[in-house]
This record gives structure tokens, C-alpha cells and sequence, in this order.
């Protein structure tokens, strides 16, 4: 008795598991895309919410510090004034001035609005008294805006072909009863802020403008003159209102952009302005979401077929070597199967073998 039986009318056993696992981890990967992807992006989109908030606030915190470090320079002069008398008032304007690169001009004006002494002499005699960091020192502590020089326009050079423009401080001299006595002021160079802000922007990967409750923007770390006006972030940094929302630039990006609605530190005064950071997504769409992604996809086919490929040699070869042996068997020839008893399935194809082989010798 004996025959022959093809095994050529249909895939192999180790083909069509290897072709079910394929397919079934390709789905897996379809559906882990479909159904986890809204979670990654949802994740991303907290991520870069929380880094651009964070990172603002680094940014603001480090800018009115270094206001900060000038007004406690103002202090301390008005209170050596106070307590040393006007004789040291040119040499400590001149301390405070420096080589003029951060500070253009310090001064000390009496209550008629008379300059009576300033660094390098600039200014001294003249009538300061319309200016609005003389009228709000006479009140009280004083941080003032971006303006451009006036009376200083003649007496300072240019910088970057421009008119100077300077951010205000000013606080009253008092005497030992607490009356008024003057006022002290100095102009802070509106291009070395902008400078130190740009740099501290950048560094941290944002893009920042600072807007005057008037929607003037004093500060800005881009190189255009984009309007803002049309953003929703603008209109709450007006008004003093923190937010954090995705919105289209007018680059013609997209990107998560944060209010910042105050600066100060301390007892920095007010200089009434608002930030608004922006940071551009498009390099961290790729880093936070489909790069993991990506990674976790290799990582689990090279695990998949490392086990599949154990799962072969260990549960399938056996299966293959006994039906090599059954059609062996069919053909007449004598062959005796390879025990097998990873499974039982295994074990009863050996065991059927065996006997069929009896059965053919008797």
C-alpha cells in the first residue's frame, strides 16, 4: 500500500502563520494609529500649551529682573541722596550711567521742574517739568513707557540710524520730614531691552511681543512689522486677560500662542504692559508624536517577530517534521517519526504514525 500526497496545493504551516501574524499586527498598528493617535495629538497639544506658557513666564520673569536690578539702583541712589546730600549727586549719576549702552541718562530735578544735576552734564539748567516722568515722580515711584528722546534727541547719537527711545523710572527725593524735594529719573536705552529681551527669547525657542494697554507693541523679538491687531491674543493682552490658544499668525502659521498679562517683579512699578509668546509646532509635531510613535511600531515588530520565530521551532517545526514523515510513510518508505510532545496535537500525529507504520510492515 502506498501513495503519494502533494504538499504543493497550499501554503505551508509556517507561511500561514507567519502571514496571520502580519496581518495581525498591521491592523493592530492601523487601529493603534487611528484610536491612540487622537490621544497623542491631544497630548502634544498639552504639552505645547504647557511649554510655551512656562517658557513665557521664564522669559517675563527674566526681563523684569533686570528692570528690577535698575530701579534698586534708582533706590539706592535716592536714598544716598537723602542721606549724604546733593554734593554726591553727579559722581552717583555717573556711576549709574556707566558707558551709557544700558542706561542713557540719569538726573535729578528740583520741584520747579529744573534739572539741577545729570550725568555728564547733559541737560543741566534745562526745564523738565512737561515731562511725564518728572509730573508722575512728583507723585510717587514712576516706570514709563516707550517714547522717543526729546530733549535728548540733540545731545545723543543715533542708534542703528534712529532716534533714540527710552523706557522712564523716576522717584521722589524726600528729605528727613518727608517732604518732596525733587525728583530722580533715569532713561533706560529702549534698543539694549529690546536687545536682552530678543536674546532671552530665542534662547528658549519662543517668539514674544510686549503690547501697552494702548495695543502699542514697545517690544517684539521677530525681525517684521506684521500687524497683530487681528489676533485674539492681542486683544486680550490690551486688556490684561491671560490665555493660551492655537491661532493663525499672520505668517500664515499656525501656533500655540500664550498671554502673559502683567509685568513686574517686586516692587518694580507698573510699566502697564502685556506678553504674548508664541512657539512654533510644527518641529515638535514630529518629536513628541510621530517619532515615539514610530519607535514604539520597530520595538513591537522586532518583539513580535523575535516570538514568532520562537513559536516556530518550538510548536510548529515539530508538526512540519511529522507530516515529512507521514507522506514519507505513504510512499512505502520505512521511517520512524521524531517524537513530539510539545503539544497533544503532536503527540497523537506521532502516535497515529507509528501505528500506521505497524500496520504496513504486519
Amino acid at each position: 500500500m502506498s501513495g503519494k500526497v502533494s504538499r504543493s496545493g497550499g501554503p505551508s504551516l509556517t507561511l500561514a502563520l507567519c502571514g496571520f501574524v502580519a496581518l495581525g499586527a498591521a491592523l493592530l498598528t492601523i487601529g493603534a494609529w487611528f484610536f491612540i493617535g487622537d490621544r497623542l495629538a491631544e497630548y502634544r497639544r498639552e504639552a505645547l500649551a504647557e511649554a510655551v506658557n512656562v517658557r513665557a513666564r521664564g522669559v517675563l520673569l527674566d526681563l523684569a529682573r533686570q528692570l528690577h536690578q535698575d530701579w534698586r539702583n534708582l533706590k539706592a541712589v535716592e536714598d544716598y541722596v537723602t542721606s549724604r546730600g546733593p554734593e554726591v549727586v553727579p559722581t552717583s549719576l555717573n556711576l549709574m550711567v556707566g558707558d551709557g549702552e544700558r542706561i542713557s541718562w540719569a538726573g535729578v530735578a528740583s520741584v520747579d521742574g529744573t534739572v539741577m544735576a545729570a550725568s555728564r552734564n547733559m541737560l543741566e539748567g534745562a526745564d523738565v517739568s512737561e515731562r511725564p516722568w518728572f509730573r508722575n515722580g512728583l507723585r510717587g515711584d514712576f516706570a514709563g513707557d516707550v517714547h522717543p528722546a526729546v530733549l535728548l534727541a540733540d545731545l545723543l547719537p543715533p542708534t542703528s540710524g534712529e532716534p533714540r527711545r527710552f523706557l522712564d523710572m523716576a522717584t521722589p527725593i524726600t528729605d528727613e520730614s518727608g517732604t518732596t524735594q525733587g525728583v530722580l529719573g533715569i532713561h533706560l536705552n529702549h534698543d539694549w531691552v529690546q536687545r536682552y529681551l530678543t536674546e532671552s527669547a530665542h534662547a528658549v525657542g519662543l517668539d514674544v511681543f510686549v503690547v501697552d494697554r494702548a495695543g502699542n507693541v514697545v517690544l517684539r523679538s521677530d525681525d517684521s512689522t506684521d500687524p497683530l491687531d487681528r489676533l485674539q491674543s492681542y486683544r486680550a493682552a490690551m486688556t490684561g486677560a491671560a490665555q493660551t490658544i492655537v491661532e493663525h499668525w499672520p505668517n500664515g502659521t499656525r501656533h500655540f500662542s500664550t498671554v502673559v498679562p502683567s509685568v513686574g517683579y517686586r516692587d518694580l512699578p507698573s510699566f502697564g504692559w502685556s506678553m504674548i509668546a508664541r512657539i512654533d509646532n510644527r518641529a515638535h509635531l514630529e518629536q513628541s508624536v510621530l517619532g515615539p510613535f514610530l519607535s514604539y511600531v520597530v520595538a513591537f515588530g522586532a518583539a513580535l517577530g523575535l516570538l514568532t520565530l520562537l513559536f516556530i521551532v518550538i510548536f510548529v517545526r515539530p508538526i512540519t517534521r511529522l507530516a515529512d514523515c507521514a507522506q514519507a510513510t505513504l510512499q512505502g518508505e520505512t521511517v520512524y517519526p521524531n517524537e513530539s510532545r510539545t503539544t497533544s496535537e503532536a503527540r497523537v500525529l506521532n502516535a497515529a504514525i507509528a501505528r500506521l507504520q505497524t500496520e504496513l510492515e504486519d
